[in-house]
């Protein structure tokens, strides 16, 4: 009996090492990329005049979400759409309850107000996302409506910008804005490259042990394209860049939705599982209102940094519950 569950677990782990080993490669490449993503992405924020919270909310959320929209390009190419609008629900989810958890958690700052006009965007995208996956089919109008909340997302956010104190960079003005550029790009490269190498092996491993689509969507696929977020919030939190992750987290889950979601609806007419508006949406939208709620009073001073770590650690077994939930274990 022994020996033949360790032949089964041998022949398993020779199907599965090389992917394996390809994914830990990946993300290390991935947390290199995202803590010279955020030093200097930062630091030109600053120098161009621009507040952090601006920077999260556009270069390092468009960064961060490139992986999200070329799973949902090779999915439709690949007539895989329910493993892009898994990952789509399946990444907000998770930039929440694990990436926003994590911040908070951690979080030894508390963020600055977030203008109340910020948050709309993420109201109307998620908003949109329900009605769209209501019927389970995306059509053209609501495709079109969906990334027509780019604009006024944008709009917003410029409108918005402002200049914070450059005193924490202070060793760093002398910089070259040419240098800054190249390390920035090199940065969001590695972001780029580790994440998609990452999600690719994660689901060579998935399809091994033998997954459906959407769960693959939902997870391996979710966490592999939110490796970027993390991996950036982890940094940004290290650095007390508290603005940049309440940016970044906001930034990501409106692109994820305004950019990928009008690529199915345009280019496909796929009718999706109904488990994914049922269930999944049903979380995420429960998720966002509880981050919206958090973004809006934790400036009050009847919060406390102890409180803010307890939702965090909610956050997180919360999304630790809804993965045992997803593996059917509960």
């Amino acid at each position: 009996m022994i020996i033949t569950i360790v032949k089964c677990f041998m022949e398993l782990f020779q199907s599965i090492w090389q992917p394996l080993v390809f994914l830990l490669l990946s993300m290390a490449i991935l947390v290199w990329g995202a803590d010279k993503f955020v030093n200097y992405s930062s630091l030109l924020s600053k120098k161009l005049g621009i507040n952090e919270l601006t920077i999260g909310l556009t270069v390092v959320a468009f960064g961060t979400s490139a992986p999200e929209i070329f799973v949902g390009i090779s999915s439709v190419l690949n007539e895989s759409e329910s493993i892009a609008m898994g990952a789509i629900v399946g990444s907000n989810i998770s930039n929440i309850a694990l990436i926003f958890g994590v911040a908070c958690f951690g979080a030894s700052m508390k963020a600055k107000r977030t203008p109340s006009s910020q948050l709309i965007p993420v109201i109307l995208s998620s908003g949109m996302l329900g009605i769209a996956l209501y019927d389970l089919y995306v059509s053209f109008l609501e495709s079109f409506i969906i990334l027509s909340i780019l604009i006024y997302f944008m709009y917003i956010t410029f409108k918005n910008k402002s200049l914070d104190s450059l005193e924490e960079e202070r060793d760093f003005i002398g910089t070259s804005n040419l240098l800054i550029c190249v390390y920035l790009f090199i940065g969001l490269i590695s972001l780029i490259l580790g994440s998609r190498y990452a999600v690719i092996n994660a689901e060579k491993i998935a399809y091994i042990l033998n997954i459906s689509e959407l769960i693959i969507g939902l997870t391996i696929v979710a966490i592999g394209t939110s490796l970027p977020e993390l991996a950036a919030t982890v940094a940004a939190v290290l650095k007390k860049k508290t603005d940049m992750v309440v940016g970044n987290v906001i930034g990501s889950n409106v692109l994820n939705i305004v950019l990928v979601v009008p690529i199915i609806g345009f280019f496909s007419n796929t009718q999706f599982e109904a488990s994914i508006f049922n269930r999944d949406y049903i979380i995420m939208i429960f998720a966002t209102f509880i981050f919206l709620l958090i973004v809006k009073f934790q400036t009050s001073s009847r919060v406390s940094m102890s409180a803010i770590k307890a939702i965090g650690l909610l956050l997180l077994v919360g999304y630790g519950l809804y993965i045992l939930l997803l593996a059917n274990l509960i």
